[in-house]
């Protein structure tokens, strides 16, 4: 718990709890590795109380009801102290529950109970939620020091069987869904362990794994970055080489080849719905958005509408990739996994196969999007006079030509801010050239202006350091206080 970084606002509204006179009921979602239990624990541990841990078992082959209440049984007989217990059923795993909710009702202060990845520990009950509804309503909800967290990596389980569930209408205190850390608070677990680590490091770390609390702290502080990177992506006994694999049959099941082939044909470029759909071949109907919408609640796709200068919303929108490891994973370590599993290990294994300014360039591009606070906040624009903001593309007509730009803001009194993305170890003055022609492009209205800045990380020439194109130019640095 020594190097538990961030999420300050979700232990504040924890913390909001410790005063209820009642129980209380909440729901964690999040991506796999995001640190949903992680938060529990440190809450529980800061807080001085008690938490009880029970967690469904990863689904496998012939796995039965039966083998996720014989875990559940284990551990509450642990818990409880007694021998061995058997259910046959979930309600009575849950009447069974309750004693331990009685031996905790005299304590001066509140206990924990994390049911944790749901979805698979009811995944062989079609009545699981209903049994949760009951046992709440009937039994832990009379407990006024109890909270009950109900936390799962498949949040789409929990939308369906419990948020958007009539019968929990009422009954839930609380709603969190864990993202990854920001660069600032990223950098900052970063350097518990790599204190001697450079801000290029840091963009290259972060560019492979987003801000996963998880995959930040598999960075050995005895190894320099590249090694590291090697080691963790490009070696079979790798955590990052097996990693994607391990989670992505995890959260998807029989499904996961499907989920798999819509996000390899999202990192070549977005796409439209429609356009992806007609990629992988899928008919365009309830189950196409049922898939879109999985993938967007477990965090591996974003859908980002354009709008036009009067500030509104189109109906136009682009899905892409937005998790960082898995564009990495999909794109530079799956197309070398089997020659880099068959050959023996070496220091070129793999990694020298990369055009590492491009890939980090692509990379760095989808870590400043997933950090648009930040970016807001560094680029000093003031949030009130906000009316649009995030990637924007225009598409092409007869009139007008298609144009995509990395990040604009557009603000009240026709003011737009466009932003260039860039990483390299020396970024040329030809990039202004490039995003002069993207502006001049754009269709707006008489009387807006434009201020152009440049999001880097690596070095800038002697030339774009002279030149007063860009308004301001933002170093990643920049981000590490923010």
């Amino acid at each position: 718990m020594n190097n538990f970084v961030g999420r300050t606002q979700e232990l504040s509204q924890l913390h909001d709890l410790m005063m209820k006179k009642t129980s209380s009921l909440i729901t964690i979602q999040g991506r796999r590795r995001i640190g949903k239990s992680t938060l529990v624990r440190h809450f529980s541990v800061k807080s001085n109380i008690p938490c009880f841990e029970f967690q469904g078992l990863p689904p496998r082959p012939g796995q039965s009801n039966g083998d996720q209440l014989n875990e559940f049984a284990g551990r509450l007989a642990k818990y409880l102290g007694t021998p061995n217990i058997k259910f046959t059923e979930w309600m009575e795993a849950f009447e069974y529950l309750n004693l331990l909710c009685l031996k905790n009702a005299e304590l001066k202060t509140k206990f924990v109970i994390l049911l944790d990845e749901i979805s698979w520990m009811g995944a062989r009950d079609s009545d699981f939620a209903g049994h949760i509804k009951d046992a709440w309503d009937r039994l832990f909800s009379q407990h006024s020091n109890l909270i009950l967290v109900i936390c799962g990596s498949v949040s789409s389980w929990i939308q369906k069987n419990i948020l958007q569930n009539t019968a929990f209408v009422g009954r839930v205190t609380r709603e969190f869904l864990l993202k990854e850390l920001s660069i600032a608070e990223s950098y900052e677990l970063l350097r518990i362990s790599l204190k001697k680590m450079t801000s290029r490091e840091a963009a290259q770390i972060l560019s492979i794994t987003g801000g996963v609390p998880k995959y930040l702290e598999e960075f050995s502080p005895y190894k320099i970055v590249d090694v590291a990177v090697r080691e963790l992506c490009f070696s079979s006994s790798g955590f990052l080489f097996r990693e994607f694999e391990a989670i992505f049959a995890d959260l998807f099941g029989k499904r996961n080849q499907m989920y798999k082939k819509v996000l390899k044909e999202l990192i070549k470029k977005p796409l439209s719905s429609q356009e992806l759909a007609t990629k992988v071949g899928h008919p365009l109907n309830g189950d196409w958005s049922d898939l879109v919408y999985d993938l967007e609640l477990a965090g591996f796709i974003r859908r980002d509408f354009t709008w036009n200068f009067k500030g509104e919303a189109s109906r136009l929108s682009q899905l892409r990739v937005s998790d960082n490891y898995a564009k990495f994973y999909l794109k530079y370590i799956e197309p070398q996994k089997q020659k880099i599993i068959k050959l023996p290990p070496s220091p070129e294994s793999g990694i020298t196969q990369i055009n590492w300014p491009t890939a980090l360039g692509l990379q760095f591009e989808n870590l400043i999007l997933a950090n648009l606070a930040t970016l807001i906040a560094v680029a000093r624009i003031p949030l009130q006079d906000i009316v649009q903001v995030g990637p924007y593309f225009q598409t092409s007509t007869k009139h007008k030509e298609g144009v995509q730009i990395d990040c604009l803001i557009q603000c009240k009194k026709g003011h737009l801010h466009i932003f260039e993305v860039k990483s390299g170890s020396i970024i040329g003055v030809e990039i202004e050239k490039e995003l002069a022609r993207k502006s001049a492009l754009l269709k707006i209205p008489r009387g807006f202006s434009m201020r152009h800045y440049l999001v880097y990380s690596g070095e800038l020439s002697d030339a774009l350091q002279e030149s007063d194109f860009f308004d301001r130019k933002i170093s990643f640095e920049e981000f590490f206080s923010v």
